[in-house]
């Protein structure tokens, strides 16, 4: 049904509203035109939602205007009139009576001019009817359409919202509404899958049973049992029976899109078990858990791993938004500890290329606000752990960037600079209690020890897919066979320290003297070459950072004692730890006070080591403190 503000933007009616329309919306089923002697005689009759036009109303004198307005606006107010329009020579509230204006308002009657004579009117009134056709038939084309492009919006991911999940209850609200009835949609398995609320309270039914009247239709587009219900209170004409197969067709749709996002949802969870079998360095079991999924998408010898951090946006979007850009390109899967996306790029396409992995996500992270992305280098298949634990740390350097983008700098590394030869055997000769175990308690024993002693337990655990208390059970296993506390921060860097050995290089037999060995490989001229290059941003700083870093090191990074042993404040010692941890590009564990080292129920809180690690090892290089255990 056409509104008053359709009719005055129709230009045949030349209608304008006197005080702005703030009743613009009102509905308009017919028009009347009369004059005010007629309209003030008794020849009004049933005016509801009809415009009523008046013209000559200066014909029977200045009086009659102000006797006859007056109980034909209370008529029209009561019979709630579309409103009233009366004929001037032109636009403008000075061309209406001032009682015409004042009663309008005063009891709430739509006030409109129109530049047509009464007779013209006369000759419009068909045109409405044929105005209300075209608009039926506009608005029917609009939902044919809006219908129509239903099964590529629900099929586009970023149009079709998991949160949604409340469209086909909205759309059986709508019909019940459209065509006045009661309406159910059922499977025969899953029960009922929407209801209007008279249906749901009279007696929720296990399935759409058709009753005398109920019109039954199949949402056929699903390919399941699920059928749409409709008991109509009156008898359904053309128009509104049409409209059941539209709603069955939008029905269906969703139906489908759910039971894809449901499969959709599966793949997502092998891909995150793909992710944690690498995670541990089973690539053989990932290739073979992913064959049926993505052939060959992991028949490589080596990788990158990129780390999405979708920060406080919603990772969803992030998700599905990277899912079509890669299109099968590369591992993705959510990150089961933080709100993050894990891409494993097994680089079969050229990098630099416009289309390749790096360049593909660069583009997604760049176009979303909040998010940022850390790449490692190169890594075998094998070593998935490493290149996550580097591509994650990355992340500080991208925050920082102007693109919100890093890759890991080719600089490098403590792993890249040891002697192999001597820090094989030191390591063997280190954690050769955890390496003399069984194969299949080794393996388990030594990623799980390499992965929890560089992130959190909960995290690990969730990695991993195991229980974070597993994770510490194994790591005090790990450093119970070692006879080394736990506890300590410098024991939990040289024992991490020598697992990346065991990793990259293997390990030696047993040494005579480990304590030379280690000695031997920090005082190695690449070593202290690399330390000396790793700690150069910080001697620029004029707080002497170093010995900040060296004095939290050795009271085993508590800030409190830290500061003690400093004569400074703990937030300067903490303003020291923040200053450096961008310079060395690493994240930097900083607590609130001395008890940091303790989680709210008193027990040891899991401290990271990719950034502890290397400035351990680059201080001792470089100054011999702080002191390291050898072994």
């Amino acid at each position: 049904m056409p509104t008053l503000i359709n009719l005055c933007e129709e230009p045949d009616f030349c209608l304008r509203f006197v005080n702005g329309g703030p009743m613009a919306d009102r509905a308009v089923d017919s028009v009347r035109a009369l004059s005010l002697a007629a309209a003030a005689g008794g020849s009004l009759g049933d005016v509801r939602d009809a415009l009523v036009v008046i013209g000559d109303f200066w014909a029977s004198g200045r009086t009659s205007v102000h006797e006859g307005v007056e109980p034909l606006l209370r008529e029209l107010s009561r019979q709630r009139a579309a409103g009233l329009a009366v004929v001037v020579g032109q636009h403008g509230a000075q061309s209406v009576p001032v009682v015409i204006r004042s009663s309008a308002v005063r009891l709430g009657v739509p006030l409109l001019t129109t530049t047509k004579e009464l007779h013209d009117w006369h000759e419009l009134i068909p045109r409405l009817r044929e105005y209300r056709y075209r608009q039926a038939e506009w608005h029917a084309d609009q939902l044919t359409a809006l219908l129509n492009r239903l099964p590529d919006r629900l099929a586009d991911a970023h149009t079709a919202t998991d949160a949604d999940t409340d469209a086909m209850q909205r759309i059986a609200d709508w019909l019940a509404a459209a065509v006045d009835a009661e309406v159910v949609v059922s499977d025969p398995l899953r029960g009922v899958l929407a209801a209007t609320p008279d249906v749901l309270t009279r007696q929720p039914p296990r399935t759409a049973v058709p009753r005398a009247r109920t019109e039954s239709l199949p949402l056929s587009a699903a390919g399941s049992g699920a059928v749409l219900a409709v008991t109509p209170r009156r008898p359904l004409d053309d128009v509104r029976t049409e409209l059941l197969g539209h709603a069955a067709k939008a029905l269906g749709l969703i139906d489908r899109t759910r039971l894809r996002d449901q499969l959709m949802e599966t793949r997502r969870e092998v891909q995150l078990s793909v992710l944690q079998l690498l995670m541990v360095g089973e690539e053989v079991a990932a290739q073979r858990v992913l064959a049926g999924l993505a052939p060959g998408l992991l028949a490589t010898e080596t990788v990158r791993v990129h780390v999405i951090d979708c920060a406080r946006e919603d990772r969803e979007v992030t998700l599905r938004q990277a899912e079509d850009a890669l299109a099968g390109r590369a591992l993705l899967a959510r990150c089961p500890v933080f709100n993050h996306l894990i891409v494993v790029d097994p680089l079969q396409t050229d990098e630099d290329a416009p289309g390749g992995v790096w360049h593909t996500l660069e583009a997604v992270v760049s176009a979303l606000p909040e998010h940022s992305m850390g790449g490692s280098q190169v890594y075998a298949l094998s070593s998935v752990a490493d290149a996550y634990t580097q591509a994650a740390g990355t992340l500080v350097t991208a925050r920082r960037t102007a693109g919100r983008v890093a890759l890991a700098e080719q600089r490098a590394d403590l792993m890249d600079v040891l002697p192999p030869a001597t820090a094989r055997r030191w390591a063997g000769t280190l954690l050769r209690p955890v390496l003399t175990l069984p194969a299949g308690q080794r393996e388990q024993l030594v990623r799980t020890l390499e992965l929890g002693l560089e992130f959190p337990h909960t995290a690990v655990g969730r990695l991993l897919g195991i229980h974070r208390n597993t994770v510490t059970h194994r790591i005090n296993k790990g450093f119970g066979l070692l006879g080394l506390d736990r506890g300590q921060v410098l024991n939990r860097v040289v024992v991490s320290t020598a697992l990346q050995v065991v990793v990259k290089y293997g390990h030696d037999a047993h040494s005579a003297d480990p304590a030379a060995d280690f000695t031997a490989m920090v005082s190695a001229p690449e070593v202290r070459a690399w330390a000396d290059s790793f700690l150069e941003p910080l001697r620029a700083d004029r707080r002497d950072l170093l010995r900040t870093l060296r004095v939290w090191l050795e009271n085993d990074t508590h800030t409190g004692r830290t500061a003690a042993a400093l004569d400074l404040a703990p937030v300067t010692v903490r303003s020291h730890l923040r200053a450096a941890a961008p310079l060395i590009q690493r994240d930097l564990p900083v607590g609130p006070d001395e008890t940091e080292a303790l989680d709210g129920s008193g027990n040891e809180r899991e401290q990271a080591l990719s950034g502890v690690r290397p400035l351990a090892f680059a201080l001792h290089a470089d100054t011999g403190r702080p002191s390291l255990p050898a072994a």
